[in-house]
């Protein structure tokens, strides 16, 4: 999971502190949005973009 982390914050161009906050929303969108498909939701009506 560090060894993650450290490649996120080198392509993001990101501090530690930053790429840890941000990829650990990333990952809580990405399993909230398989959480939804597996549940037979509707992703349109979940993240408005």
């Amino acid at each position: 999971a560090s060894m993650l982390l450290l490649i996120y914050k080198k392509a993001n161009d990101l501090g530690y502190k930053t790429a840890k906050r941000r990829i650990k929303m990333e990952l809580r969108d990405m399993i909230t949005a398989i959480l939804i498909v597996f549940a037979g939701g509707d992703l349109g009506k979940v993240f408005k973009t």
